[in-house]
């Protein structure tokens, strides 16, 4: 895993598990040049690393991230739009499609594109002083609301959208955010326990989850079902599914027999 990136720092912090920290100025404000950076790292990250689970989480005590750096917007026209929007669309697919799970660990402020990457995250671990925010309709610009409609109901959403307003971690909790919501000064270390907990699972397990539920959320359910069976079965070719099993057969077998003793 290269570490030779001018605006994010990785940590190895535990077996099969590090920490990539948003790392950018006061705010965390992501350039185009940044967004290359977090398309480069995450497009990678799991292949031949010895990583199993990945945290996502912000430089300093300011923000998570502001979202895109402004002073680049003024630069933005119909003309490099497209080509220019493409560099942040293949940025945050990478932190999506992610071959192994990703943690955000949200240590303040998460606005536009900063959301945007907390919502692409497989599992969130949120500090109690964290806000979330999608300011685009405030700053000229759009983009963001489909990552929060994953998160939250639709006119929730649309609130967040149409007002521009930041939105408290407990707030969004009570819309649906699947957040752990923790003290400021357990976040970091709450975030790393539960990675390291997911990564325990089995390498070959755990990519093949990931890649089961990514590609069964857009589908119906039975379409969706379907899909999922594909990956058990390719499941079972691995000899981690089967000790897995077995171990679990002996367990209910001698919690039967207990059982029985017992009585």
């Amino acid at each position: 895993m290269s570490s030779s990136y001018d605006y994010l720092k990785v940590d190895v912090v535990a077996p099969g598990v590090a920490v990539v920290t948003l790392n950018r100025g006061a705010v965390n404000a992501i350039s185009e040049d940044m967004f290359d950076e977090i398309r480069a790292f995450f497009e990678n990250v799991g292949h031949d690393d010895g990583l199993d689970a990945v945290v996502v989480t912000g430089a300093g005590d300011r923000a998570f991230s502001a979202g895109n750096d402004l002073h680049e917007f003024l630069e933005l026209n119909p003309d490099n739009g497209d080509q220019r929007m493409a560099r942040v669309w293949r940025s945050l697919k990478a932190v999506y499609e992610a071959s192994i799970p990703v943690i955000a660990a949200v240590n303040g402020p998460a606005l536009g594109s900063g959301f945007a990457i907390v919502s692409c995250a497989d599992l969130v671990v949120a500090s109690e002083r964290s806000t979330y925010c999608l300011p685009e309709l405030k700053v000229g610009v759009l983009g963001g609301a489909k990552f929060a409609a994953r998160m939250i109901p639709e006119q929730a959403m649309r609130r967040m959208l149409f007002t521009a307003d930041p939105v408290t971690a407990e707030e969004m909790v009570r819309w649906g955010a699947p957040f752990e919501v923790v003290s400021h000064d357990r976040l970091l270390p709450q975030a790393i326990e539960l990675a390291t907990h997911v990564a325990g699972k089995g390498k070959n397990a755990v990519r093949l989850a990931k890649s089961a539920m990514n590609g069964c959320e857009a589908l119906s359910l039975f379409d969706g079902y379907s899909l999922e069976q594909t990956y058990t079965v390719r499941m079972s070719g691995y000899p981690e599914a089967r000790i897995a099993t077995q171990a679990t057969v002996d367990r209910l077998a001698a919690n039967r027999l207990r059982s029985v003793e017992s009585r």
